[in-house]
């Protein structure tokens, strides 16, 4: 944001007074002979010591300013030539001080209703006419702004606008004139004054402002003295990347955010996806649950990644990631993976208003990535790989051969050429999302009504996810209390496609029609014969048969949520808070499969209905207790924390077959249970309880500390630990605030911080401390307890098993330069994660195969870098051109293992099949790609040659020659944005960039070498295997029809870049809009994944397709 050089405001006016009535903010600036009136007030009540010793004027103000409540406002020009002065005085009148201090430098002051304003000797007041403008501040969604500083611009005049966003400015004339209009948060305006008598303005949101306070969901601190590591985005600034989820939103804007990549379920709307920051903190695959997903916490309580997916982006009012040891250690047990914290919307004083938000979505399945082979190519591929071979056969199997190559030739030179991959999908997936909000109330009482509905189709058929969604907000100020109250209710629908998986329908022949001759749905598309102990023969279902059967895959859920939250002004500076949340969260999932489904083919039991309900209730109390104290050249931020948090769910299951009509769809129509099956169910309780202190100190804005100190107590584990500590200690320096940087001009901040601490990690299943047990029912086993039901030892407990803790450092560098032109940050971090929980494997002849154990540590260390810069910002011109760039780099290893792990390794090379398993090994990454070290193809053969650990050359794949080759993680990784506004336009643009990771590319062992060749494939079959001696190729034989197990022929390194997003709006709110009542309209349209270039060729979304997102949307305020 470009700075105004001439007029400086050092306390930026936010801390003006409340009227008694109505007035949200008191009038900054009163007339001149209130001015003259209240100097000898002021100044008698205003007694100062000072011992200063050649300081400059600005050095002055500050000492003065910590003694005393006054304001000062000056020519920032005048004051830097006017030169340093000395003073030594004990227990002076100000006004004796300011004039002996002034007089040294040719100064003098006056004093202006608790600001004092100094200027030059000088100066002579003007006799000119005196001229008054009036006019209204708005905001972009036309809701006026009280409280907004409008100044002349170089001159020290000025006022502040009313509750209602009104304001009256009078000065006298003179030639060019410029009104500045500025407040916390927004962009400033600058107007030229020509003789206008009403000038109304609209503020713009100023995302670099809102970067500038830190709310951590307990406290909110200003970033310049605050030594954590956060990130925080505005909801308008969300909303220009995208109207989908703020989660997949925010891994567009913050790489340290990572989506993890889920390249079977692709877009699926039903799918949440998994996040990670700065890593994975915990072993893969070790236990139940999610240990990775950072923690989310919306206005001030826990929520789960669910809600934060399904919540309407319109009611985001900003959103802060915390990812260092400073700025998560508040959180203890639950900040091991980082902290997400949300704000929503509050209510706006003023008279009632309604907006609304709406959105129509289009998306178009991406199947760019599909290589498949056509018709004619898929023939040639089942010649060369001996499907119709006539050669050494007998004359019977000759003669079948030579048919059904004729058969399906005849299908091919007819033009049978189905495009199998477009069945599934909708051709424009259309959804759209609708919210309302009804808002206003004074000072005293506000209050908010919002409504949404939000519609999700998806790119498959039959596919969608709907939202309803409703709240009611309520606050209520009376003196020193204030009441907030918002209930909320949301009802979800989620269905997935009764096609199937895609992937599907990318095995099938091009060559066969889904329909016959008469136009019926085939139920068997063909049928093709294997030998295996004999001859037999398989039918290729048709899943386009089973789409058109009676089917339901569904699950509803309605949450309920209720946040109240009490605050104190005790006295001043000491503040109490006390926020309760109730919620309740009911789901049931039905899965319906017709009898007449391929599946149930030659079984005699037909059909299936399964069926599963949950019922949750959590509770969440914080108090918090604050205490914020400036004195001198010292600021202290107090607060203590008292947490209590307690979660259940029951939920229950039971599954059903045997319908004797497709069209019975009642679980209750089901003849018996699945086989060995029964009613399932589990009853979960967690609690959690915790104390927080944290202090934050900073010594003349200069020396900066903050440290936190938190206790848990958790049911998750052992008997013997259920409790633990965690802290943080964070030190920070402002370098730009010392004297000898006081005429480094293009510096406007340049802070060094570090961080230590230690938090925990509890993002696991309930129970797994402790020995369960599970029913033996007699009646479904067999075994007779002469009629009672037995137990089974189901797991075994471990009293000692302790908190997962992570012990995080983290250096940082902030800096903004030539007035706020280019900013950016710079991390260097270190998580050492301990104690990390490992399935330990015992003997079976204990009675169960393994029990819980802290024996491993994982740690993460890497970069971030954050810059951006201002390359145009032209006011009267309305242009601004902003650029971002950001850079992440993250080292995962693991540091230590025990027998359990190797244990894992050996189970797993037990199961090796054509893919990498996961393996761990001391000292690599968690996200190594294990596999046989292949020398390639052998050009006379067309057979693959290894080399195994000794470095000989062997023809056989061993897992004995397992190595390491290569890592998923990437060597950097990052975004590139773009903001550029021309008066009413605005473009934004986000690309995603990856370098240097590998890749263990499935597509060519799924859809190149180990393929069936009854079955369609890549067109790298045809084009790229083996065919005769002499060939260098890099796949294997066509002829070879044997399984290619893990190979480092198949590890490609994978660099990509990706358009994530692309938005073009332009706001029509104008003079004659405000006449008909319509106070603000802005257009926007959104393009998401717009186009991937990409390294490495590979099938993307194989259950569910990836998706290109186009959106038009539309704000609208009443």
């Amino acid at each position: 944001m470009k700075k105004n050089r001439l007029i400086r405001f050092p306390d930026r006016l936010k801390r003006c007074k409340k009227n008694l009535m109505i007035m949200k903010w008191c009038v900054v600036f009163i007339c001149l002979f209130t001015l003259n009136l209240s100097a000898d007030v002021y100044s008698q009540k205003n007694i100062v010591s000072l011992d200063l010793s050649d300081v400059s004027i600005g050095q002055f103000v500050k000492a003065v300013k910590q003694q005393t409540s006054l304001k000062f406002m000056y020519n920032s020009s005048i004051v830097r030539q006017a030169g340093n002065i000395s003073v030594k005085v004990e227990n002076k009148e100000l006004k004796d001080v300011l004039g002996m201090v002034l007089g040294q430098v040719n100064l003098e002051y006056e004093f202006f209703n608790n600001v004092i304003l100094i200027r030059a000797k000088d100066e002579k007041k003007s006799e000119q006419l005196q001229r008054t403008v009036r006019g209204c501040v708005k905001d972009e969604k036309g809701t006026p702004l009280p409280g907004v500083t409008v100044v002349l611009k170089g001159e020290n005049l000025g006022v502040a606008t009313d509750v209602n966003g009104n304001y009256s400015l009078s000065f006298l004339d003179q030639k060019n004139l410029v009104i500045l209009f500025s407040f916390v948060g927004m962009l400033p305006v600058e107007v030229k004054y020509t003789g206008q008598d009403t000038i109304n303005v609209v503020l713009k949101e100023d995302v670099e402002k809102i970067d500038e306070v830190v709310v951590n969901g307990y406290f909110t601190r200003k970033k310049e003295s605050y030594t954590g590591v956060s990130t925080t985005f505005s909801g308008s600034e969300l909303r220009k990347v995208s109207t989908g989820s703020i989660l997949n939103t925010l891994s567009m804007l913050d790489p340290s955010f990572v989506k993890v990549v889920n390249n079977e379920m692709g877009s699926d709307p039903n799918t949440i996806p998994s996040f990670e920051i700065r890593g994975s903190s915990s072993l893969k695959s070790t236990f139940e649950g999610n240990p990775n997903m950072p923690t989310f916490i919306m206005d001030g309580f826990e929520v789960s990644a669910q809600k934060v997916f399904d919540l309407d982006p319109t009611r985001v009012r900003f959103i802060t990631i915390l990812k260092d040891a400073a700025a998560t250690a508040i959180y203890g047990s639950r900040a091991a993976n980082g902290v997400v914290v949300i704000e929503t919307e509050l209510p706006k004083a003023g008279k009632l208003q309604f907006s609304y938000n709406g959105s129509a979505n289009f998306e178009v399945a991406d199947l760019s990535d599909y290589n498949l082979m056509n018709a004619e190519e898929k023939l040639e591929y089942e010649v060369r790989s001996g499907l119709y071979e006539t050669k050494d056969q007998s004359p019977e199997y000759a003669d079948d051969n030579l048919t059904s190559y004729n058969q399906i030739l005849k299908l091919v030179k007819e033009g049978n050429d189905v495009d199998w991959l477009a069945i599934p999908v909708r051709d424009v997936g259309i959804g759209h999302k609708h919210s309302v909000m009804a808002e206003g109330g004074n000072e005293t009482f506000r209050y908010a009504l919002d409504i949404s509905y939000s519609n999700t189709v998806g790119v498959m058929k039959g596919s969608k996810r709907d939202n309803y969604g409703g709240g009611v907000r309520l606050q209520y100020n009376l003196k020193k209390l204030k009441f907030m109250n918002y209930t909320s209710f949301s009802h979800l629908k989620s269905v997935n496609s009764p096609y199937g998986s895609f992937s599907s329908y990318t095995y099938y022949n091009p060559y066969y029609n889904p329909y016959d001759e008469e136009g019926n749905i085939k139920k068997i598309l063909y049928s093709y014969q294997y030998y295996d102990e004999g001859v037999k023969t398989k039918p290729m279902y048709n899943e386009l048969y089973n789409a058109t059967l009676p089917s339901k895959n569904q699950s509803i859920g309605n949450y309920f949520m209720n946040n109240f939250s009490v605050e104190y002004d005790v006295v001043q500076g000491l503040k109490l808070k006390a926020n309760l949340s109730l919620s309740v969260d009911n789901n049931k999932s039905d899965a319906y499969v017709s009898n007449e489904n391929t599946n149930f083919i030659g079984k005699e039991l037909r059909g299936s209905y399964s069926q599963s309900w949950s019922n949750s209730f959590s509770y969440d109390i914080n108090v918090v207790l604050t205490y914020v104290r400036n004195w001198k050249k010292h600021f202290l931020n107090v607060g203590l924390i008292y947490n209590l948090r307690e979660s259940n769910t029951d939920a229950t299951s039971l599954s059903a077959v045997g319908f004797p009509n497709e069209n019975m769809d009642h679980i209750s129509m089901g003849t018996s249970f699945t086989e060995g099956g029964r009613p399932g169910g589990s009853y979960n309780i967690s609690r959690l309880i915790g104390f927080v202190a944290n202090l934050g100190y900073t010594y003349d804005n200069r020396f900066l500390l903050d440290f936190s100190l938190r206790s848990d107590g958790s049911s998750l584990y052992g008997a013997n630990n259920r409790w633990s500590t965690f802290w943080s200690l964070g030190v920070g320096y402002n370098l730009h605030n010392e004297k000898f940087m006081e005429g480094v001009s293009f510096v406007d901040l340049l802070k060094i911080r570090g961080s230590i601490g230690t938090t925990g990690g509890q993002n696991f299943n309930p129970y797994q401390s402790m020995t369960m047990y599970s029913y033996n029912d007699s009646r479904i086993s067999g075994i007779s307890y002469t009629g009672y039901m037995g137990v089974l030892l189901k797991a075994f407990g471990n009293k000692n098993l302790k908190w997962q803790k992570v012990e995080k450092r983290n250096v940082g560098l902030d800096f903004e330069l030539l007035d706020r032109r280019l900013r950016g940050s710079f991390n260097v971090y270190s998580d050492l994660s301990k104690d990390v929980l490992i399935d330990v494997t015992v003997a079976p002849s204990l009675g169960f195969s393994s029990y819980k154990e802290n024996l491993g540590e994982v740690k993460n260390s890497g970069v971030e870098l954050t810059l951006k810069g201002t390359v145009i910002r032209d006011m009267d011109r309305d242009i601004i051109w902003d650029l971002i760039f950001n850079l992440a780099h993250n080292k995962n290893k693991v540091m230590k293992i025990n027998r359990a792990l190797t244990a894992f390794n050996e189970s797993q090379d037990a199961e090796v099949k054509n893919k990498p398993t996961i393996r761990y090994k001391e000292g690599l990454s968690q996200n190594t790609i294990w596999v046989n070290e292949s020398l390639g193809i052998d050009p006379a053969t067309g057979e693959e040659i290894f080399l195994d650990m000794n470095g000989n050359k062997v023809n056989e794949w061993s897992t004995a020659n397992y190595k390491p080759f290569g890592s998923t993680d990437p060597k950097v990784y990052g975004t590139i944005g773009t903001m550029f506004v021309y008066k009413k336009w605005e473009l934004n643009a986000h690309l995603y960039y990856k370098y240097g990771g590998y890749l263990y590319n499935s597509t060519l062992v799924d859809k190149v070498e180990n393929v069936n060749p009854n079955e369609n494939g890549d067109k790298r079959i045809l084009y790229d295997r083996w065919n005769a001696p002499g060939d260098i190729a890099k796949f294997k034989k066509v002829s070879d029809v044997s399984e290619t197990k893990p190979t480092s022929r198949f590890v490609e390194k994978e660099n990509y870049i990706q358009l994530q997003s692309l938005s073009l709006g332009y706001d029509f709110s104008n003079d004659k809009l405000r006449k008909v009542g319509i106070q603000r309209l802005k257009v926007s349209a959104i393009g998401n994944d717009i186009f991937k270039s990409s390294t490495v060729k590979m099938e993307r979304g194989t259950s569910y397709p990836y998706a290109r997102t186009f959106s038009l949307s539309a704000q609208v305020t009443f």
